[in-house]
């Protein structure tokens, strides 16, 4: 039986995906891409925003038509099951914690007729180590899972409960049978990375596991996915400093106006925000840091979003993922008054969106002549070139005659052609 496997959404639910397809390449099912005909579709849906929503149910007709078996699993199906099983065609809609179980699902797809079966289970669940399959240069590792922040516009702590952490010694297990599989960088990922350890027996924190891991695997680089800005600690620039964890921070801001900050229940302020970031990026002016923001909250006003401008344009960041609100069902902001027209949201979204291009090529530019430390990911379709990407996030050309995928070398970058930084290994 052929198995296409299609994920949308956060880091998360990738290595979700990952650990299905470990699981299903390990009962010996062909796992093929879903344009070459399979016959079971499994969609990994998200639910963050509208425009996910839409893109799931969107996906998962096109996988009805194509004449596919379709499994539904992700967030939108934990929260929303019945919407999704309405889709005529579907035959599984299973939550968060059946996706380790995904081979019992494929497994009853063969005998299956009818009307499709709802299989959720509550959101709670513990979490163990899980196998790992990827075609990709670099793993996703989930550590965590769930949140405790009740942030007014998301439906995450919905979809994925409490926070739950991995119990080290299965982080310290996953880590070697990755390295053991020739991964040679592990993103450290989940829901809210920064309270990871909190809800174990033995209390663990991030930074603490983080000392760990750079201890016992010093071949490995670790890279954090996300982690708030309430959560910075100066001890993450003592790591990055020592070469153990990638100069990339990704530290979400979501408005650069006070008043948006405390109707999103974000717990922090725009001055501690910034200063933050004042103090990553003069630690290490090489760093990348990204942000997330959220443009048209309900009641954001154009001296609200001038300010998140402002804001923007004077920090030290390399780059910005921009969201229109989204109302979200069962959100405390859904509720609000002075919704943004759409309209303005999207041209608010393209204003942002000019000043991350802006930030994202000036850093390029300012990586000209260093030395970076890359993971080459696969041959580019340019001959002569492999594509790779750096410690601190450039996805950059690397010009040599023969590469291969995982390996990790130290690159020269030589140029910024177009939108492309060019490096040569070092001799």
């Amino acid at each position: 039986m052929r198995i296409a496997i299609k994920t949308l959404g956060c880091k998360v639910n990738q290595s979700e995906s990952a650990s299905m397809e470990a699981i299903l390449r390990g009962a010996e099912y062909e796992i093929v891409s879903p344009d070459e005909h399979p016959d079971v579709f499994i969609i990994n849906t998200c639910t963050v925003t509208e425009k996910s929503d839409r893109e799931s149910r969107q996906l998962i007709r096109r996988a009805v038509r194509s004449g596919a078996r379709v499994i539904v699993t992700g967030c939108y199906a934990q929260i929303r099951p019945n919407e999704l099983s309405n889709i005529r065609g579907v035959d599984f809609v299973i939550g968060n914690k059946e996706k380790s179980q995904i081979l019992e699902f494929v497994e009853k797809i063969r005998h299956k007729n009818g009307s499709p079966e709802i299989c959720v289970s509550p959101s709670g669940y513990s979490l163990e180590a899980t196998p790992y399959y990827s075609e990709r240069a670099r793993a996703f590792l989930k550590i965590q899972d769930g949140c405790n922040l009740r942030c007014s516009y998301c439906t995450v702590p919905l979809a994925r409960g409490r926070s739950r952490s991995l119990p080290l010694p299965d982080v310290i297990s996953s880590i070697e049978r990755l390295r053991d599989d020739g991964y040679r960088e592990v993103v450290i990922t989940g829901i809210h990375i920064g309270t990871y350890g909190l809800d174990l027996p033995e209390r663990i924190s991030l930074l603490d596991m983080l000392k760990i891991i750079t201890e016992k695997f010093p071949e490995i680089r670790f890279r954090l996915s996300s982690i708030e800005p309430q959560e910075f600690r100066d001890e993450y620039l003592d790591l990055i400093k020592d070469g153990k964890v990638c100069a990339h921070l990704h530290i979400p801001l979501q408005s650069g106006s006070d008043r948006i900050l405390q109707l999103m229940n974000r717990h922090y302020s725009v001055k501690e925000y910034s200063q933050i970031i004042n103090k990553i990026s003069t630690s290490n002016p090489d760093i990348c840091i990204g942000t997330d923001i959220i443009v048209g909250f309900p009641g954001e006003t154009e001296n609200d979003f001038n300010t998140t401008v402002d804001l923007l344009n004077d920090l030290r960041i390399s780059y910005i993922h921009v969201f229109p609100y989204s109302k979200r069902p069962g959100t405390v902001a859904s509720e609000f008054d002075s919704h943004v027209s759409e309209p303005v949201k999207n041209q608010r979204v393209r204003i942002v969106r000019e000043i991350s291009e802006t930030k994202r090529l000036s850093f390029k530019n300012s990586q000209i002549g260093k030395i970076l430390d890359v993971i080459i990911e696969k041959p580019s379709d340019i001959p002569g070139y492999y594509k790779g990407i750096s410690d601190n996030y450039i996805k950059l050309l690397v010009r040599a005659s023969s590469l291969s995928p995982g390996q990790r070398i130290k690159v020269k970058v030589i140029s910024l052609t177009g939108e492309n930084l060019i490096s040569e290994p070092l001799k």
